[in-house]
């Protein structure tokens, strides 16, 4: 997935009116609230209640397919590539 500008400012500009974040990849999903982001280079890792062994995941870009961030007002919003 291309980490575009908006994406970017989404996450940095209001990490903490972010309630929660799912990430989609082909064979599996993450839904947990962020814990870590870095700006340079950009990661993002989010704790995922639901696995017991490593809740910690650290979000591969290259493989996600899409993201979707729930915010604490109640607004949702999803990043995914365009389909060509």
């Amino acid at each position: 997935m291309d980490i575009t500008n908006d994406f970017k400012e989404e996450i940095l500009n209001s990490p903490t009116s972010i309630e929660n974040i799912e990430v989609v990849y082909k064979k599996n999903k993450y839904n947990g609230k962020l814990v870590k982001v870095n700006q340079l280079p950009f990661e993002m890792t989010i704790f995922d209640n639901d696995i017991k062994d490593d809740p910690e995941h650290a979000i591969d870009f290259t493989l996600a397919e899409e993201i979707t961030i729930k915010f604490f007002d109640g607004a949702i919003k999803t990043f995914k590539d365009p389909i060509s």
